[in-house]
């Protein structure tokens, strides 16, 4: 007997209780790829808190989001995962190697005088936002990484003798994540790296050594991987993407949208060319993607050189790895490591109704997932002069039908139906249509009218 679905999107608790940023997700028509892709994802939790429902719908929508992300990134990347255990998170297995994570966030809500506050990056000057980088984020992440370091976890018996990381990700001011590691990584080692150039124009990284983070009146030693028990600690794992917009990038690029929405994402990224010292823009459409998105993508580990269990550099698979040699610290990372992203979700007038519920058509908007799950058979002209843009099906899933934009910028429509074998294939179709909605019409039109007509099988030549 299969289990219950369990969704995270039904209200457990009085909408009035709600947070704004759960809401958004649960009704926006633009969240619809991340709903899908977080329930999917949370169907694989094994043992979920009984109050981790409640606390994603209230008032722990970021440190939840962050914990289920956590869990897809590790069962989406081949490790063997078992929480069999209140405390920490994950116990988790890979090529061997058992390891104990821990994951934690920096939360607005935290009891320290950080003294003037935080201001938004926008309105900081250089010499304000130096400051921020170099003393307050550091100050904001010790906080957390301290009180785990107090718990000691290598003490419990399902921990002894293996690596145990945190994971943690910033969410304490709005614009938290468009920080990058650069702060984390001063604090962990006690090291700020610069660059500098030879005559000859190779770039020569410089380095030096940081006592201490003072931020209003708070005061905290630097390196945190030279504080006592910190070599219990074999790695500290950091995301700024363990968001929302993640689990929409994701799910989009899984298909689960209905074509009413655009997805483009811009942002600054690692720069692989040779004596290059700064990141680098890109942007791109999720349509037309230069890159395939993996759940480890702009992940970053920072390996501790103390560590009495030391974690393998590649045991965590494509993400960024930091560590230090011969006292300078290094990072390996992919050809493409995203520092900071933002993701731009665009939806627009008619284009998003759901034509189905509005007008009681017996024609239903589909997820392009679902459309690729009848494995239609392509025409094969407009398969190569065409991209699909919705996807529809009658009630009876019999009939389905696709609208297409043709690269003359045409707009073209395409019924399908079954064959004798069950497979679907072109039954109707018109091409040279000026507008959109003018398709779509034509298209529910056609689809109707096959509809009514009773037939469910469209023998073919």
């Amino acid at each position: 007997m299969s289990k219950a679905k369990r969704d995270l999107f039904q209200l457990v608790v009085d909408i009035g209780k709600v947070s704004p940023n759960f809401d958004y997700v649960r009704t926006h028509l633009v969240a619809e790829p991340a709903r899908i892709m977080a329930n999917e994802i949370f169907q694989d939790l094994p043992h979920p808190d009984r109050n981790f429902v409640e606390q994603f719908q209230t008032t722990g929508f970021d440190s939840r989001t962050f914990e289920l992300y956590i869990f897809a990134y590790l069962s989406r990347s081949g490790f063997k995962i078992t929480r069999e255990h209140d405390r920490p998170d994950f116990t988790v297995n890979k090529k061997g190697i058992s390891a104990a994570i821990e994951v934690t966030t920096v939360n607005p809500n935290q009891k320290i005088d950080y003294g003037s506050g935080s201001a938004p990056q926008r309105e900081l000057s250089e010499e304000e936002l130096q400051e921020k980088l170099q003393n307050e984020l550091p100050i904001r992440f010790g906080s957390p990484l301290f009180s785990k370091l107090k718990d000691k976890y290598w003490e419990l018996e399902h921990c002894k003798g293996i690596p145990f990381a945190i994971a943690i990700e910033a969410f304490h001011e709005p614009n938290s994540l468009y920080y990058t590691d650069n702060s984390l990584g001063r604090y962990l080692y006690g090291l700020r790296h610069y660059p500098d150039w030879a005559e000859n124009g190779e770039l020569i990284v410089k380095s030096e050594n940081i006592e201490k983070h003072v931020w209003g009146s708070k005061v905290i030693p630097s390196n945190f991987f030279e504080q006592p028990n910190a070599e219990y600690i074999s790695a500290i794992i950091f995301s700024n993407s363990g968001t929302y917009p993640k689990f929409n990038r994701m799910g989009y690029q899984a298909g689960y949208h209905r074509g009413n929405i655009k997805v483009v994402r811009r942002g600054v990224c690692y720069d692989p060319t040779p004596n290059a010292a700064k990141p680098i823009p890109f942007a791109y459409d999720l349509d037309n993607s230069p890159v395939t998105e993996t759940w480890g993508q702009g992940l970053m580990v920072f390996h501790n050189p103390n560590a009495l269990i030391p974690l393998p550099l590649d045991y965590f698979p494509d993400a960024g790895q930091t560590y230090i040699k011969n006292g300078q610290m290094l990072a390996d990372l992919p050809r493409f490591h995203p520092y900071m992203s933002q993701t731009l979700f665009i939806t627009g007038g008619k284009e998003t109704l759901d034509l189905s519920k509005l007008l009681g058509l017996p024609i239903e908007s589909i997820l392009k997932s679902e459309f690729e799950a009848f494995k239609p058979a392509r025409h094969s002209v407009l398969a190569l002069f065409a991209d699909e843009k919705e996807w529809y099906a009658d009630n009876n899933k019999t009939i389905l039908g696709v609208l297409l934009d043709k690269t003359d910028h045409d707009w073209a429509y395409a019924v399908l139906g079954k064959d004798k074998a069950g497979i679907f294939r072109w039954i109707d179709g018109q091409v040279s249509i000026k507008e959109r909605e003018e398709a779509r019409n034509q298209l529910l039109s056609a689809m109707i009218k096959i509809h009514k007509s009773g037939q469910t099988v469209f023998p073919q030549d």
